[in-house]
């Protein structure tokens, strides 16, 4: 590749990025990924949801905006038939009915276009459950009723794919959800009795901020500390775990999942500009590439790669759910792996 970037350390130049980086753990294309349609059917019926590793992605439905904006490249059923059995959505009220929003952007699809894909991946793969949390997103707009009421509307006419809780305190187990959604509400009720599980009530990362591309390390030491508390936390859970590996502002999206210096799958990664020897403690858990006369420029490494080599290598027993942005193969098998 060509190399115009350099930086200069003791009087030679390195380059700002290294040479092109294709790891599984991050995916940004739009064709399918290997099928993993049916892997919770080796699953115990016994199992409670809480205690399963899931592979998840966020904002699951932000396929489009631009790079600050997107969060995804595959549609929710090719996410479905990946193997992702966690899904992030955000609703925004406006006309009495939800349309999907990242922030202000308008996705160009409905909640009933989620519904009916998840139902539909849900007909052809019955030993599947699909916990999805709903939140609000975005201004509300020319409603005659309230945000629970029209989530109502839509409980009702997909009754038949949907678990239904008789309390907040329930938590199924996987015989009662299989073909079904689970929602991790994220919204008052209103006056109606509760709508799934709780999204509050589970042990959650989301440290969703930095300012910069260098807090990347930061950011991935809140993930890795999450997946370390939840593989030695004791059989009763609690609610279970939730580990964001996305943040963006000062980055966008892709850089946090990838490192890489542009969106796509096989993009080179930046480098932090700092080399070892000299700075051999930094960023302990990125990798030093392109070493020369003993001297390795030290690169960004995405948290969807950090995350998938951290489980491959500790071997933990249970992670939570595990939710991504641009998830790969790598990523989401390792996660499912973790059940077995």
């Amino acid at each position: 590749m060509k190399r115009s970037l350099l930086f200069i350390f003791f009087g030679i130049l390195f380059p700002l990025v290294s040479q092109a980086h294709n790891d599984d753990g991050y995916y940004h294309d739009d064709a399918d990924l290997p099928a993993q349609k049916d892997w919770m059917a080796r699953l115990h019926d016994d199992l409670s949801i809480k205690d399963i590793s899931i592979p998840g992605t966020h904002d699951s439905g932000s396929l489009h905006g631009g790079d600050i904006v997107q969060t995804q490249t595959l549609s929710i059923f090719q996410q479905l038939n990946a193997g992702i059995r966690f899904l992030d959505i955000r609703l925004r009220h406006i006309n009495d009915v939800f349309t999907i929003h990242h922030g202000p952007v308008y996705q160009r699809q409905m909640f009933e276009d989620v519904l009916n894909a998840t139902e539909a991946f849900l007909q052809q793969n019955p030993s599947e459950t699909v916990l999805m949390r709903v939140k609000k997103e975005h201004t509300e707009e020319g409603n005659s009723r309230k945000f629970e009421d029209t989530f109502n509307d839509y409980y009702n006419r997909y009754q038949n794919i949907i678990w239904r809780p008789s309390s907040w305190s329930d938590m199924p187990k996987l015989s009662d959800t299989r073909g079904k959604i689970v929602f991790l509400q994220n919204f008052s009720g209103g006056g109606y009795r509760s709508f799934g599980l709780s999204y509050n009530n589970f042990d959650i990362q989301d440290n969703y901020t930095i300012s910069t591309n260098w807090d990347l390390h930061r950011k991935w030491t809140k993930v890795k500390e999450h997946i370390n508390k939840a593989a030695s936390s004791t059989p009763a859970r609690g609610s279970g775990f939730i580990n964001y590996l996305s943040a963006s502002g000062g980055s966008f999206p892709y850089f946090v999942a990838s490192g890489h210096s542009s969106p796509g799958t096989s993009a080179a990664r930046l480098l932090t500009g700092k080399t070892t020897p000299g700075w051999w403690h930094s960023y302990p858990d990125f990798p030093r590439v392109d070493c020369f006369i003993g001297i390795c420029p030290i690169a960004f490494e995405g948290t969807n790669t950090l995350t998938k080599n951290y489980i491959y290598q500790q071997r933990p027993r249970y992670v939570g759910i595990i939710a991504a942005d641009f998830p790969g193969a790598g990523l989401i098998g390792a996660v499912i792996n973790t059940n077995f």
